[in-house]
């Protein structure tokens, strides 16, 4: 069925951001003459030919039999009341990746990768390894080319967040699973464990794929139990070769102990797909990191990294663990969304930081989980970036100065990339 003859009544975008632009392009092109409304919860609105709506207006104009399809953007919630009441009036509840592969994906093999953290390292990785093998591949999805503005590929490398995963109708050719820890209670209905349930519907497919688990999922019951019988395991890399790219990764961009599982992710879904050895290695030697992931600036005396896309506490404990040797000074805190904690105080007091200084409103609970434990740290609190760097700059005992905040930027900044590029502003007019 074509576009134009499936969307037989008006379409409401929810969500205003990138992604709504490329779904509303995409509607131009091949559903001209379909009515678009356009909602929001906040922030203002720019889409071109649609009619803006408020939130609370969802229900009447679904009761009406206006409203045929209702496509989201990722971080609206499926367990949001308007989007649930719109469902129980049978109006589908659709999302940009799931019209892409209705619409768009004309045969190209799907590698689908999730977990709580690591993925967007691997979408890159293995991205970057097809490539260097003479395969054409594409990245979209979370991290990348948003699905519906993706050209034509013989592989879509997409990195699929949970809120991504939750209602995902694709049906994957490889799927990679980093691991699962704690995450995004309050978009999962606020429920630890409807998280887990949404994260694994990346697993729960109706067809045969293969996949690639990371060491901590391959032990993960949850993961286990939602692995379907007709799913195949990946083949693990030759030990010559599994020499060979430790050997590699010691001279390339690729940093820390986790960031050795997702090569080796990346490494199995390459082969899979048919990329050669020496593809594979060239593409570690020639990686470059996601923006914003582990992001070096060498400013003044101090080296500054950017983790603004640590947005969990796994991923600040592994940012630590990727700098043994240096004397660092550690910024956390962001957006609260429940996480727990108590292991990375335990694991900051434990290790090679100095300085610890806790931004708002998360800082405030991890202020109280470093005061459980015993340590010898300066920690401090401030009121924001400029603060925590003018607090810095007041203060020495370390030579590395990380910015892995734990936790989302929404309280403060648009974005992640909006945080980390202030993180940096800051250092060179500070410490330069």
């Amino acid at each position: 069925m074509q576009a134009d003859q499936y969307f037989d009544r008006a379409v409401l975008l929810y969500g205003a951001g990138i992604e709504a632009k490329s779904t509303r392009d995409f509607l131009s092109e091949f559903a001209p003459n379909v009515k678009v409304y356009v909602t929001a919860d906040q922030g203002d609105i720019f889409l071109p030919d649609s009619t803006i709506i408020a939130p609370s207006e969802i229900e009447t104009l679904c009761e009406k039999g206006e409203i045929g399809t209702i496509i989201r953007s990722a971080g609206v919630s499926i367990y949001k009341p308007e989007i649930q009441a719109a469902k129980e009036l049978g109006v589908e509840i659709t999302t940009n990746i799931n019209l892409w592969d209705k619409f768009k994906r004309n045969g190209a093999k799907l590698v689908a990768v999730t977990g709580t953290k690591g993925k967007s390292t691997t979408v890159k990785l293995t991205e970057t390894m097809l490539a260097c093998a003479g395969i054409d591949a594409r990245l979209g999805g979370n991290f990348g080319v948003a699905p519906l503005d993706l050209d034509d590929h013989d592989i879509i490398v997409m990195e699929l967040s949970s809120y991504q995963v939750a209602d995902l109708t694709a049906q994957p050719d490889f799927v990679g699973f980093t691991n699962l820890f704690p995450e995004h209670v309050h978009w999962h209905n606020h429920s630890l464990q409807q998280y887990f349930h949404d994260k694994l519907n990346l697993l729960r497919r109706e067809g045969p794929y293969a996949y690639a688990l990371g060491a901590q999922a391959a032990v993960n019951q949850k993961v286990q139990d939602a692995l379907p019988k007709y799913a195949h395991e990946l083949a693990a890399p030759s030990a010559e070769l599994v020499a060979a790219l430790h050997a590699t990764m010691r001279k390339s961009r690729l940093k820390g102990p986790h960031n050795a599982d997702n090569m080796i992710i990346a490494a199995k879904l390459a082969l899979g797909l048919g990329a050669s050895e020496e593809g594979i290695l060239k593409g570690l030697e020639t990686f470059a990191p996601p923006a914003h992931r582990l992001e070096e600036h060498k400013i003044g005396d101090h080296l500054f990294v950017d983790d603004s896309i640590a947005t969990t506490p796994e991923a600040t404990m592994a940012a630590i663990a990727s700098y043994p040797d240096e004397k660092i000074a550690l910024l956390v805190g962001g957006y609260d969304r429940d996480q727990n904690y108590e292991e990375l105080a335990r694991t900051v007091a434990s290790s090679n930081v100095t300085t610890l200084c806790c931004l708002p409103t998360t800082g405030e609970r991890m202020q109280a989980a470093m005061d459980k434990v015993d340590h010898q740290i300066d920690v401090f609190a401030a009121e924001g970036l400029a603060d925590a760097m003018e607090g810095l700059k007041r203060r020495d005992g370390f030579d590395t100065i990380i910015l892995s905040p734990a936790a989302p930027s929404f309280n403060q900044y648009e974005n992640y990339i909006a945080r980390g590029n202030h993180f940096i502003q800051l250092a060179n007019e500070i410490f330069k």
